[in-house]
């Protein structure tokens, strides 16, 4: 299944990005979770690496932003990446 991904991050220096911007596909969960944690990487050399989080939406979309999330993608209290619907 085909995802769209947009990362954002609990801290007061990160933007989040309209519904166009920073929109990334992904093929399956797996490349999901290594774009969370790709982002992560980025967040963790300002902030603390837990604090970054993903919107996902089932299939290929262009413009999120009138659009509900399927999915937050989040970090567990050991490092694993959490799948909760929306």
């Amino acid at each position: 299944m085909i995802y769209t991904i947009q990362t954002h991050a609990n801290s007061g220096n990160w933007a989040s990005p309209d519904g166009r911007q920073s929109l990334k596909i992904a093929q399956n969960k797996q490349e999901a979770n290594d774009l969370l944690q790709d982002w992560a990487d980025t967040v963790g050399r300002y902030d603390d690496e837990r604090c970054a989080y993903a919107y996902v939406w089932k299939g290929e979309l262009d413009d999120v932003t009138d659009q509900y999330p399927d999915f937050e993608l989040t970090f567990g209290p050991r490092m694993g990446i959490n799948w909760n619907p929306c």
